[in-house]
């Protein structure tokens, strides 16, 4: 047998997944499966996508202790598509199908977009092409009789190297004009005009604002926005824009900050704050907003506070997408120091603290009721309870905290507000002691 003339039958021998019940998808795009289908057949598909898994639990390990090494779905569509590659090339093809090399392109422009040079994404595939290397020709050796062994091997690993190459030449030639755009843009321009305003330096308000098309003398209502996957920046723009028009913007200024990130602001007719925990979000978008201010100090100033919004809001125990300075300013303030804030908690809440259903029950009755200056009606209207059940709860709670609700009302209010926010981070957990009673009797 030729290995050289046989290459659908070698696909057919070491394309193999090692588990029988591996679907012929992973996490590439339908069109990219359906090249390999076409061409390698299903099973070499579903190699592909379990190897393309494996190769990511790989280089999360190969990667460990690396801080600025953070993995996304795109490295794991970047990892498959290697693999994709590296079958359809064992299958006799040379030239990559436009499905496949418009992937690595997206893949590339991902990178770019983090911050990464060329060699992160380089990286990947030659982790990537030496661990499916090992894995080939250890099916070899399975698969085939011992006199084909040499041959086969040397197919496969020059096979596999012409392939990598052509890869890591593609990648290469589109990280340079990714790169290009990228710093170059007018996306560029704004980002560096922007980022100038942000860090404070010194520049001309009247050029400025022709520059980047928006009045920077308005005041500006600050958002930032971003995806759950880093990856992902479809819909930022316009959930952005779908905001700041429901504030009242009669302008906005949209800066790409990196893959799956966008700052944007709004010009708003005053500095009132808006209620914007009613709107429609896309499921994997998620928004921070600062406070309306005026001038370019304004557009600082509400940046910065969406940025600690977004801090706030990525601490916060349960499921918020809009996170919002005007509500979260005190939270914001009192976590500066997250240790003391804990101990402010426990110290002032007492029992009251504990992470538990009960607790939670109380606080969130409590924290109601203080929140509508103490309205029994108000409070059991808005939790859809009975006014006795409001009053038997509340004086639950001042058991539990062991102290009179009267007393440090603030506190306790304060207290209650950063629990809401940011739960067992900040709770009692069992078998720890009750700080307020050791407080009181020390």
């Amino acid at each position: 047998m030729s290995i050289h003339g046989d290459a659908d039958r070698l696909s057919r021998l070491l394309l193999v997944p090692g588990d029988d019940r591996t679907p012929p998808h992973g996490v590439c795009r339908p069109e990219v499966i359906e090249d390999v289908v076409g061409r390698c057949g299903a099973t070499a598909a579903a190699w592909a996508a379990e190897t393309g898994r494996a190769l990511l639990d790989l280089t999360v390990r190969e990667l460990a202790g690396c801080e600025t090494a953070v993995l996304t779905p795109k490295d794991h569509e970047l990892l498959e598509l290697v693999a994709v590659w590296a079958a359809l090339w064992i299958g006799g093809e040379t030239a990559p199908p436009e499905p496949l090399t418009a992937d690595i392109e997206d893949a590339v422009r991902i990178h770019v977009e983090r911050g990464f040079g060329p060699d992160s994404a380089l990286t990947l595939i030659r982790i990537a092409h030496g661990q499916i290397t090992a894995d080939l020709l250890r099916a070899c050796e399975k698969a085939l009789p011992a006199r084909d062994l040499p041959e086969a091997m040397r197919h496969v690993s020059a096979t596999l190297f012409d392939a990598v190459e052509t890869l890591c030449r593609l990648v290469s030639r589109h990280f340079a004009v990714e790169r290009e755009r990228w710093q170059t843009g007018q996306d560029a321009q704004r980002r560096t005009i922007v980022g100038e305003i942000l860090r404070g330096d010194p520049v001309d308000v009247g050029k400025a604002s022709r520059r980047l098309g928006y009045d920077l003398t308005q005041n500006h209502l600050g958002l930032l926005l971003w995806s759950d996957d880093s990856t992902r920046g479809d819909g930022l723009d316009r959930t952005a824009a779908r905001i700041l028009e429901r504030a009242g913007a009669t302008a906005t200024l949209l800066v790409p900050a990196g893959a799956g990130r966008l700052w944007a602001w709004g010009a708003v007719p005053g500095t009132r704050p808006h209620d914007l925990s009613g709107q429609p979000l896309p499921l994997h978008v998620r928004v921070a907003a600062g406070l309306p201010a005026a001038g370019p100090a304004g557009l600082r100033l509400t940046h910065d506070q969406a940025t600690t919004a977004a801090g706030v809001g990525s601490r916060m125990h349960g499921v918020h997408r809009i996170h919002e300075y005007r509500t979260l300013q005190l939270v914001a303030l009192l976590t500066a120091d997250e240790p003391a804030a804990a101990d402010f908690v426990r110290r002032e809440l007492g029992a009251l603290a504990d992470d538990s259903p009960s607790a939670a029950t109380l606080r969130t009755t409590l924290k109601c009721y203080l929140d509508h200056d103490r309205s029994l009606a108000a409070a059991a209207q808005h939790l859809h309870v009975a006014k006795n059940t409001v009053l038997y709860r509340a004086r639950k709670a001042a058991e539990l905290r062991g102290r009179p609700l009267s007393e440090n009302r603030l506190q306790l209010h304060a207290a209650l507000c950063l629990t809401e926010a940011l739960g067992p981070a900040v709770l009692r957990q069992p078998q720890e002691p009750v700080l307020a009673q050791l407080h009181a009797t020390a």
